[in-house]
């Protein structure tokens, strides 16, 4: 499970200030689970970190996986059929045959904090890489393709700092000037 916590720094601060201007803090927290999923979602389809880093193509040997499993990518001298080309050509990284990685996204939002997470098992191993030598079970190592707003350390990155200050800067102004 991936987790970004705030505890120190301006995004904090904003959210203390919401906390003195209201009682109700929970809308913020959802608020903030909502947008920083849809921005954690929006990754698989740019193919690149939430702060645009474009994430390192597929290697080959995933490709050929990919492939593999899917009926109708190879003619009977084995060779790659038009149907295959085209799959590969356009296979992104992290996205699979079930597509489960850039759908598995839930939040746990109440009134002081909210936690977004993705369920898949190696959604931690896709977010921050690791290589065979750390994880024998692996065909090869792979590439840290950062698809939620955080950083190597596990903080959140500047994108969510962002979030997070926009959206309790709007329920604030909405909390004095309501």
């Amino acid at each position: 499970m991936l987790k970004i916590e705030f505890n120190v720094g301006p995004a904090q601060a904003a959210l203390d200030r919401l906390i003195a201007a209201t009682t109700d803090t929970r809308p913020a927290m959802v608020a903030i689970g909502e947008r920083l999923m849809e921005v954690s979602k929006r990754s698989f389809e740019t193919s690149s970190s939430p702060s645009g880093v474009p994430w390192l193509p597929n290697s080959q040997t995933t490709i050929v996986r990919f492939l593999d499993q899917l009926k109708g990518n190879y003619k009977k001298d084995g060779t790659l059929s038009k149907k295959g080309i085209a799959r590969a050509i356009s296979k992104k990284p992290l996205i699979g045959n079930s597509k489960d990685l850039s759908r598995q996204f839930s939040y746990v939002a109440d009134a002081g904090s909210v936690t977004v997470s993705n369920s898949m098992v190696y959604a931690a191993m896709q977010q921050f890489g690791g290589t065979k030598a750390q994880f024998p079970h692996l065909w090869g190592d792979i590439p840290a393709r950062p698809f939620m707003p955080m950083d190597a350390a596990g903080q959140a990155d500047k994108t969510a700092q962002k979030i997070v200050e926009d959206i309790v800067q709007f329920h604030i102004e909405n909390a004095i000037n309501g």
